[in-house]
């Protein structure tokens, strides 16, 4: 099972089970955190959602939160060896190897898949990390690491933003880490039930790759089947003498050259502007914009970008208004291909695209809703808002904009000021030389 924590049109949150490109919504308040403290277990809120959902949602635009917004306690631990060795330099204390090593989190300062994050004021090395975490399913002490993972509802991406220069400065002192990790650390996008892994299973954890990127590109990563210290051993030894609570989060630390620290001046540290996400196979995605503390700005919420196109405005408004082609000059990479729809888009037409998110294959349906005849063409989304493509006769051919219009949805102004809205422009950026090859030349560069 998936399930997310989002925030319903009504303006309560909410869980729900995501089911293909769906969400089942359960009743208005009722969290993660409260079906966990229920002590019905996952099981028996999945049958009554999938039964009677309170309400179904879109997953592709679905407002998400963290998977638990507000956690009990947030543990993080540093079970990876080749990043213990990477950021000390290749050398590693006995103490690390006799018992997993933790510090506590801020629960306070929890962030969803998609939310922004500021640099704190007081650092100059801000860094990202990629871990995974585990959340507990009920209260429980004292567990045998062979049998603790028993108490896991599921697991989350998890993404632990750390200033290194104050960590340093930290360290120094017998206290360890403190406002170094006090800032923020990203959760989600789901949390997936243990079973979904078990058929990746390896060593101490699973096959599965976790990586992060900036600004598009890969900076480093790993496998989660490298963990030296395997969750079972991480729950026994966090609940030693003390109780876990439902709710509460268990992180593995990062993976080896899961964070900048450990690329030895190769990798700048983050500056507002940047975009990071932070991956795990089968787990999904974060994803956040880094920016300036007490940063306001009003966010775009019409996202255009120009291309000329050597080609009267009638062979352009061929290649856009076949529906069938879209996935052919997508610059996104989500859209996997057109299932349904007409040959040719008209006022009123809908066509359904199937799409890839967060690793979650699914389907949208649009509907065209402005339409003037080599001129003009937009198509709206489910989430309410608008791809529009705007032609103009220009010198040298046909000067196309393509427009991800915000302002007709109701959760416009946080989507465009998310991750989301810098990753809409990059696929405007992309799309559109891909348009201007195939019309141009009736293929995609590098193809026959």
């Amino acid at each position: 099972m998936r399930w997310v924590t989002y925030r319903s049109s009504d303006g309560s949150e909410r869980c729900g089970l995501v089911q293909g490109n769906k969400i089942l919504g359960h009743t208005p308040g009722m969290t993660l955190l409260d079906v966990l403290r229920s002590g019905e277990g996952l099981e028996a809120a999945a049958a009554l959602v999938t039964s009677n959902p309170a309400e179904i949602v879109d997953l592709a635009w679905a407002d998400l939160l963290a998977p638990i917004p507000v956690p009990p306690s947030v543990r993080d631990f540093a079970a990876f060896e080749r990043h213990v060795a990477g950021a000390a330099g290749g050398t590693i204390s006995q103490v690390w190897y006799d018992e997993p090593i933790f510090h506590f989190s801020n629960p306070a300062a929890i962030r969803g898949p998609r939310d922004d994050v500021p640099v704190p004021a007081a650092t100059t090395a801000w860094d990202y990390e990629v871990e995974v975490a585990a959340v507990i399913a009920d209260d429980c002490s004292d567990l045998d690491p062979a049998t603790a993972e028993d108490h896991i509802a599921g697991y989350v991406v998890y993404c632990d933003w750390s200033a290194r220069d104050l960590f340093a400065r930290e360290m120094g002192f017998v206290f360890g880490p403190s406002k170094s990790k006090d800032a923020a650390t990203s959760l989600g996008p789901y949390l997936v039930t243990p079973d979904e892994l078990e058929p990746h299973r390896s060593g101490k954890g699973y096959k599965l790759a976790m990586n992060g990127y900036v600004n598009g590109e890969l900076y480093g990563g790993g496998g989660w089947d490298e963990i030296h210290w395997s969750f079972g051993e991480l729950l026994a030894h966090a609940s030693r003498d003390t109780t876990l609570r439902a709710g509460d989060i268990i992180a593995s630390g990062p993976v080896g050259t899961g964070c900048i620290l450990e690329l030895a001046g190769r990798r700048d540290y983050l500056a507002p502007g940047d975009t990071v996400r932070v991956e795990v196979e089968q787990l999904g995605a974060v994803e956040a914009r880094i920016v300036a503390k007490g940063d306001t700005r009003v966010p775009e919420m019409k996202i255009s970008r120009s291309i000329l196109i050597a080609a009267p405005a009638a062979a352009v408004f061929d290649v856009i208004a076949d529906p069938h082609r879209h996935h052919h000059f997508d610059g996104s990479g989500t859209v996997a291909g057109t299932i349904t729809g007409p040959a040719r888009l008209t006022l009123g037409a809908e066509f359904s695209v199937s799409m890839v998110l967060f690793d979650v294959p699914y389907e949208v349906t649009n509907t065209v809703v402005e339409y003037e005849e080599n001129r003009r063409i937009a198509w709206a989304h489910p989430g309410r808002h608008r791809w529009r493509y705007e032609l103009e006769e220009a010198e040298g051919g046909t000067l196309v904009t393509e427009t991800c219009d915000f302002t007709t949805s109701p959760q416009g102004e946080r989507v465009a000021g998310s991750a989301w809205g810098r990753r809409d422009a990059e696929a405007i950026e992309k799309t559109l030389p891909r348009l201007k090859a195939l019309v141009e030349n009736g293929r995609l560069p590098g193809r026959p």
